[in-house]
């Protein structure tokens, strides 16, 4: 029998990319949902069927998995509307939740909430014993629906709740395609004395971990999902430069001149802030031990041919 499994916020970058990853494997029927199922009409001959949000709330419709994508992101800035922030990520995912708990053909609930919940100057290879210290509106509300999850599971069902660090992948138009641009531009990347390492999640590597989720009988609980090696940043610019045939420009301004215009970029709009400037210079590196363990199988894209491959979308996008 075929399993029939909901994907909210489908036409996203990371549901794209799972509509496309198992849309062509015989086990699953695809159900997409988004808050309209105008926003996502184009599908309806692409996958099994549509829906709005209201009507799975509602319960119009039973799944036997709900991977729940859907959500408001924070990319570049720590700043945003806590109360909206709390009613997408938060009160919606409760919602979803709810109608998986009382869905009596649902066995597994997968909820994609982020590896900033934890900090954003960890000190320490972040790991599922990290104790959780969210510092964004953004990072609290996916905490929240986190807690509301692991606390209200019933004994007879699954979930499995996936903290990624920054997902990328082609298509994607997030931090690296802003570096990508600064580094085609022949701008320096202004921190040469520091060469921080950073985890990555390549979304071929992501699109793998829930097939292997909704396929396999994989143990309920929290996971962190990343590539397998972090990236030092002067070697991703490095790499950047090469593929658009441009020559790195690394320099090393005054740590103290950069941490100054920081502060002043928490006040006025400048391209860096104190936020963003640890992103230039902390390590942030997570561990998918646990993950791999549980699935039993080693993730299927390398961190470096994940990034290229990036990259290598930038030059034709």
């Amino acid at each position: 029998m075929k399993q029939n499994v909901l994907i909210t916020g489908i036409r996203g970058f990371v549901g794209t990319n799972l509509k496309e990853y198992l849309v062509d494997k015989e086990e699953f029927l695809i159900t997409g949902s988004s808050r309209s199922k105008k926003y996502i009409d184009h599908l309806k001959n692409d996958i099994h069927s549509i829906s709005s949000y209201d009507e799975i709330i509602s319960g119009s419709y039973n799944f036997h998995s709900y991977v729940h994508l859907s959500g408001k992101v924070i990319e570049t800035d720590i700043k945003g509307s806590e109360e909206e922030y709390l009613e997408v990520n938060f009160r919606q995912t409760k919602l979803i939740f709810d109608r998986f708990i009382e869905d009596k053909k649902a066995e597994k609930f997968i909820f994609i909430s982020t590896i900033h919940v934890l900090t954003d100057d960890p000190g320490e290879v972040l790991d599922e014993s990290y104790a959780p210290k969210p510092f964004t509106p953004y990072g609290k509300s996916k905490f929240m629906a986190e807690k509301y999850i692991m606390e209200n599971c019933p004994d007879h069902k699954k979930y499995y709740i996936l903290r990624p660090p920054m997902i990328h992948g082609p298509g994607n138009k997030g931090n690296l395609n802003s570096l990508y641009g600064i580094v085609k531009r022949g701008i320096p990347y202004p921190v040469g004395s520091i060469n921080n390492k950073r985890s990555f999640l390549s979304v071929k590597n992501l699109c793998f971990v829930i097939n292997e989720i909704l396929r396999n009988d994989v143990k309920s609980g929290l996971y962190h999902v990343a590539d397998d090696d972090p990236t030092d940043t002067h070697a991703l610019i490095r790499l950047m430069a090469d593929l658009s045939g441009k020559k790195a420009k690394i320099i090393n301004i005054n740590p103290m001149v950069l941490n100054f215009v920081a502060k002043i970029g928490n006040v006025i709009p400048l391209p860096i802030n104190e936020h963003k400037l640890k992103k230039l210079t902390k390590d942030f590196v997570v561990s998918n031990t646990k993950i791999k363990k549980a699935i039993g199988k080693e993730l299927p894209v390398t961190s470096d041919k994940g990034i290229e491959l990036t990259i290598e979308s930038f030059l034709t996008s």
